[in-house]
């Protein structure tokens, strides 16, 4: 019994510090996604600010692990309990290496990008009954100002559409997707100029004349676990020959042909050039 005793303190130390070194590595790698910028590939930015905060807890839980550990009697001298280092070895060093090594080396090898692989797999959307989650809205009409109820009074496009320095619309591919299927959006995109960044990606299906590719930006709802691929088909004829999933900016004339039995964007380009990643690479 009394060997026993003499070898609980040991214990204790050993899985207090396994127990805090593991909190801090955590604590540590989420706070580094955060402040390194590699959360906006991961993770809705909604979140973002809840990862910091997550991440800061953890940190500051394993000081406090440390901090409060209280110290040892004289007789529990940890140079007397050499039998107990191969508990300490089996039992703690395994769970800190089972706990942290997978994490950290996902955190090493893991690109902060879908490859064009992931794009295939998953399928890319080009119609806004595709996305995901998604419902028509049914909304009732809103009141007039003599407060009848009649014809909507739309609002002036040029309010909430961005336009670059030669007046093309500073569009996301979302919004070309949704404007498939909503009368409103279609109007405000239907032959204008606009000007688009994703990445390209040659067209396997749909391209007869040789003359189109897909332009792609992953849509995420909370994170890269639900990423789906939406695309948009874009009409040049040159011939392109950017490396799959390459950065590029499309400045061109959206258009909404009927193929296959439905409205599809179709961008006519007047000119297509690599370009460097946005700081998000995910739409929302």
């Amino acid at each position: 019994v009394r060997e026993a005793f003499r070898h609980r303190p040991m214990n204790h130390t050993a899985s207090r510090f396994c127990s805090s070194g593991v909190l801090m590595i955590w604590g540590v790698v989420l706070l580094y996604f955060q402040f390194s910028g590699r959360i906006a590939s991961y993770l809705h930015p909604a979140f973002h600010l809840y990862v910091a905060i997550s991440g800061g807890v953890l940190v500051l839980l394993s000081a406090a692990l440390l901090l409060t550990f209280p110290k040892a009697h004289d007789g529990d001298s940890c140079c007397e309990d050499h039998d107990h280092s191969s508990h300490f070895f089996s039992g703690g060093i395994a769970s800190l290496l089972i706990l942290v090594v997978p994490l950290l080396a996902a955190t090493k090898i893991s690109q902060s990008s879908f490859g064009a692989t992931a794009v295939k797999n998953r399928g890319v959307v080009s119609h806004i009954a595709d996305l995901p989650g998604y419902s028509p809205a049914f909304e009732p009409a809103l009141p007039n100002h003599d407060g009848t109820i009649g014809e909507a009074t739309l609002m002036d496009p040029s309010l909430y559409l961005k336009k670059n320095d030669s007046g093309q619309i500073l569009a996301e591919l979302i919004d070309l997707v949704y404007a498939s299927g909503d009368a409103d959006l279609l109007g405000d995109f239907e032959n204008q100029e606009v000007e688009l960044v994703g990445q390209f990606l040659p067209a396997r299906t749909g391209n007869s004349s040789g003359d189109r590719f897909r332009l792609v930006r992953m849509f995420v709802m909370c994170c890269a676990a639900d990423a789906r691929p939406v695309g948009i088909s874009i009409q040049d004829n040159q011939a392109l020959n950017f490396p799959e999933m390459t950065w590029v900016k499309v400045r061109g004339k959206a258009t909404f042909p009927v193929e296959g039995g439905r409205r599809t964007p179709l961008v006519i380009a007047e000119s297509v050039t690599e370009t460097e990643p946005p700081r998000e690479s995910f739409v929302y």
